[in-house]
């Protein structure tokens, strides 16, 4: 049975009390006052909400009494069990012909309530199995295998997880999440569990389509999820890191490179650059240098600059950071601060 709070009862009499000119009172299964437009009523019997439960009608109250104001006092019923009580108080004749609005009105406003709710402890235990899927001590029991099951997982299957990261708040649904199962990670990341591995470029496409902006980050196939999580990350990292003008990235593809940036963080071994880190302009050069496969001529047509500019940046790297970044074995260095600058 749906049971009724104080705070919800409250805010439907605050609601309600805005357009009707009376006071009204919501009791709950048992008769008690839980919301009000009279504070000090609140917390005490209601003689006719307990007619009204009992009768399972509508009771008016003709006059005043001890413990009961005259009004009308009508019955909350949901799925043929009554939940509580909305009373209006105020002399019959008059009140009389709110009723049934009010009730209907109430009844709308804890079913829509009651949909929130539910919504918001599935969206919970939605995250709560996310949690458990990509932690990797997690045990595969039976009961985890059965929840998997009810978001059309197999965890006897391997799966490939595609992880996305936006550049901007996102609140609507993937397109595709209609057909595979996703899951929010934050307000700017999602990521799906794909099960059927010769589709991954259709749906990467689909994503494309949806947000342009987005990058994409695609596992290996493997037998558990977390494995597939943790390497989505890893790659992420260095296609935000390295890559920024690329939006689609393969773990596949730069394995050897994101385990190493990972085990670098890991271990604590990764330096952070302040004076690098926070100037744009340098970070692009770097990047674009990389990118161009140290070839000075491309690098400098691709940021639009004239070389003899692409060298004194690179030179203000170097007095920067102490890397040179013409020397490969400081550029490696290098590469790895640009990656694991990314959390």
């Amino acid at each position: 049975m749906y049971q009724l709070t104080k705070k919800q009862a409250q805010q439907i009499v605050d609601k309600m009390m805005q357009d009707i000119p009376y006071n009204i009172n919501i009791m709950d299964k048992e008769g008690i006052i839980i919301g009000s437009g009279n504070k000090e009523r609140i917390g005490t019997l209601h003689q006719g909400a307990l007619e009204a439960i009992k009768q399972r009608k509508i009771v008016e109250i003709q006059i005043d009494k001890k413990y009961e104001k005259k009004g009308i006092n009508l019955p909350i019923e949901m799925n043929h069990e009554i939940i509580g009580v909305v009373g209006i108080s105020g002399d019959v004749e008059e009140t009389r012909p709110f009723g049934n609005l009010v009730k209907s009105t109430v009844i709308l406003l804890i079913e829509q309530s009651a949909a929130l709710q539910k919504e918001n402890i599935e969206r919970y235990r939605r995250q709560e199995f996310l949690h458990l899927i990509i932690n990797p001590d997690t045990v595969y029991t039976r009961e985890l295998i059965n929840q998997a099951q009810t978001y059309h997982i197999n965890l006897a299957n391997p799966a490939q997880i595609i992880y996305i990261e936006f550049p901007y708040e996102i609140n609507e649904e993937l397109s595709v999440s209609a057909y595979y199962p996703s899951f929010k990670i934050s307000n700017h990341s999602q990521c799906i569990v794909v099960q059927e591995t010769t589709i991954i470029e259709s749906i990467t496409r689909q994503i494309q389509n949806q947000h342009a902006e987005a990058f994409i980050a695609v596992s290996k196939t493997n037998n558990r999820i977390s494995e597939g999580y943790r390497q989505s990350i890893s790659a992420m990292r260095v296609i935000k890191g390295l890559l920024p003008s690329e939006k689609t990235i393969s773990y596949a593809d730069c394995e050897f490179i994101a385990d190493l940036s990972e085990w670098l963080i890991n271990e604590k071994k990764t330096v952070h650059l302040p004076q690098l880190m926070e100037n744009d302009e340098l970070i692009k050069t770097l990047q674009t240098f990389i990118i161009c496969n140290l070839n000075i001529n491309e690098a400098a047509n691709q940021l639009i600059i004239h070389r003899n500019t692409l060298n004194y940046r690179l030179e203000r790297i170097h007095k920067i950071t102490g890397k040179n970044p013409k020397n490969i074995l400081e550029l490696t260095e290098l590469i790895f601060i640009l990656i694991n600058r990314i959390q």
